[in-house]
């Protein structure tokens, strides 16, 4: 078995309830994964802890990035390994697409499957794994060769290629999905709305046409004035609301759309295991937030977005489009606005050549939907210091070689905001 090259990003902190977690960054993870491909007739070159998520003293999941050889054939591959340290579990290691929680990812990310399944019969489907939370979600493209291009399957000019995403969630979110795309379908609003399923929470979803907005404002050009993209959340209210403001059945998104008081105290937690320096800092952080709670309910209800921010938003000419709608329904306009903002202000602070524009921007948006919302301006910014908390472990989630720093530097941006706004 070759030696694996591993990156080594800072140690976890120990966890007495999880004892075998901090080696699974500390190297014992990737040498445990080294093996697991060995023993499946894969030799690996390359093995590095790529996703963290962690839950202090409940569960610790590390998916490890790869690239290995499998023997028989010299073929190269890329498998993603994913270890878990559960509390009272053994250790649990599998490889993509395998997930106890999401039955339906093996048939997404199988292609010839996948081509058997769509009614499009496409000669092949080449499938591209993006992202990937274990037990959560993932989202795949697919590449569609269609049948009658078939002789140009190999290279040759004129094959038609189509292009699909596929999002894997669990099989009742995944029946949510779809009834809440039954009701929104009649607005004609530009939603990515799943369009089938290829097997239990795997829903196929047609590409909108459009450039996403952080594109726009990190690569230059012009940008939709920050009043239509208000308008624009207002826009989906309006047409929404009488096709799924009720509610739908089996929602547990609600968390998202309000001010929750255990997520608050949640992501204090998380900061206060990962840097105990600046457990303080969360925990009044938290404090201040779950004071104003009171203020979260808005007096009428109010269809959201509930993770909205500039990814989101695809912008094609004059009209805009919305991704990842799963999370639509009635709740704070006001936290899908801080939200938003507060994804601005990361991503303003986050080095790049383009911050004046993202800053500038964000400064305008803010405006905007105060005054659409005839709120105050101290209200939306205890609301951009929750969702800062709630973004604060990004960095490490990430396993970015400074996550330390940067969880701290998310955790000062949010003290500053409620600072200013007092």
């Amino acid at each position: 078995m070759a030696t694996s090259a591993v990156r080594r990003p800072p140690s976890l902190p120990a966890d007495r309830d999880l004892p075998g977690a901090a080696s699974l960054l500390e190297g014992t993870g990737a040498e445990r994964v080294a093996r697991f491909l060995d023993e499946r007739g894969l030799e690996p070159h390359r093995v590095e802890p790529a996703q963290a998520h962690y839950r202090p003293g409940r569960w610790l999941a590390v998916c490890f990035r790869t690239g290995a050889v499998e023997r028989a054939t010299g073929r190269p591959l890329t498998p993603t390994v994913t270890m878990e340290c559960r509390a009272g579990e053994a250790e649990a290691i599998r490889m993509f697409p395998d997930d106890p929680d999401l039955p339906g990812l093996r048939a997404a990310a199988h292609g010839d499957l996948v081509a058997r399944r769509l009614r499009s019969k496409p000669v092949a489907v080449d499938v591209e794994p993006l992202r990937y939370r274990p037990r959560r979600r993932a989202v795949l493209r697919y590449r569609l060769l269609q049948a009658e291009a078939e002789a140009s399957y190999a290279g040759a000019a004129g094959g038609r290629v189509r292009v699909l995403f596929a999002k894997v969630v669990t099989p009742a979110r995944g029946r949510r999905l779809l009834a809440l795309a039954d009701g929104l379908r009649p607005t004609g609003l530009r939603l990515a709305l799943p369009a089938g399923r290829v097997g239990p929470g795997a829903l196929v979803i047609p590409p909108l046409p459009g450039t996403s907005l952080r594109d726009m404002l990190v690569g230059g050009g012009p940008l939709p004035s920050p009043e239509r993209v208000v308008e624009f959340s207002a826009e989906l209210h309006r047409r929404a609301w009488p096709a799924v403001g009720a509610g739908m059945p089996g929602d547990r998104t609600a968390l998202r759309r309000r001010l929750d008081p255990g997520t608050a105290l949640c992501a204090a937690h998380v900061v206060a295991r990962l840097l105990p320096e600046h457990g303080a800092v969360a925990g009044r952080l938290a404090e201040a937030v779950l004071g104003r709670a009171d203020e979260s309910e808005p007096g009428d209800e109010w269809l959201v977005h509930g993770d909205l921010y500039e990814n989101q938003i695809l912008v094609d000419g004059q009209t805009l489009g919305l991704l990842d709608v799963d999370d639509l329904g009635p709740g704070d306009p006001l936290l899908d606005a801080a939200n938003f903002s507060a994804h601005l202000l990361l991503l303003g602070t986050s080095g790049i050549p383009a911050a004046a524009t993202v800053l500038g921007y964000r400064d305008e948006l803010r405006a905007a939907y105060c005054r659409q919302l005839d709120a105050g301006s101290a209200a939306l910014a205890w609301r951009e210091a929750y969702c800062l908390l709630r973004l604060a472990a990004g960095p490490f989630r990430a396993l970015h070689p400074d996550w330390p720093s940067r969880m701290a530097a998310r955790l000062d941006l949010a003290t500053q905001i409620l600072s200013a706004r007092r």
